[in-house]
């Protein structure tokens, strides 16, 4: 309000509005900050989405080596490596076997003995016979040696979803 001194009565003075529009201001900057963090909290969520299902993936893809693993430890007589029942010769012409193989083929390769929750699909390996290599440790007689024989295994896993798909190698000595 002002006042004039020589005149007794006063007379309110005109606003001018400011207050609304730095208020809408401070409004919209808050806006901005809440869809912000929004969107950053929806990615993390995805980014851990997609751990988790990559982790998953990769534990089944571990736990189908390991049963290859115990098939090669406990099985006495090994079948033939003809390219069925999971079991081949290694790759001609510098083709690894494990990136031509039918993976959904029952008879390309072998499932998982057990069940693990919450994937896609069980995970699957095959076996792989590589050439014999002599061992000079292998035989207790003096001069002799004895071939050893290796194995590759090939597991592939996928997660929860199709999208995520893990595949591990081991080598092992019979």
């Amino acid at each position: 309000m002002t006042c004039n001194k020589k005149a007794i009565s006063c007379s309110p003075k005109k606003q001018q509005g400011v207050i609304l529009a730095i208020g809408l201001i401070i409004l919209l900057l808050m806006t901005l900050i809440g869809i912000s963090g929004m969107q950053s909290t929806t990615l993390q969520e995805k980014m851990t989405g997609n751990f988790k299902d990559r982790n998953l993936a990769f534990q089944s893809s571990e736990a189908a080596l390991r049963d290859a693993e115990q098939y090669l430890r406990t099985t006495l007589t090994i079948p033939p490596f003809n390219s069925t029942n999971g079991l081949y010769q290694p790759g001609s012409n510098g083709v690894d076997v494990w990136t031509t193989v039918d993976w959904s083929d029952a008879s390309g390769s072998v499932q998982y003995s057990s069940t693990i929750p919450d994937v896609s699909s069980q995970p699957r390996y095959i076996i792989e016979e590589l050439p014999a290599v002599s061992d000079p440790k292998g035989s207790l007689e003096a001069g002799v040696t004895l071939p050893a024989r290796f194995f590759r295994s090939t597991s592939r896993a996928v997660g929860g979803t199709d999208t995520a798909v893990v595949i591990l190698q081991s080598v092992y000595k019979r």
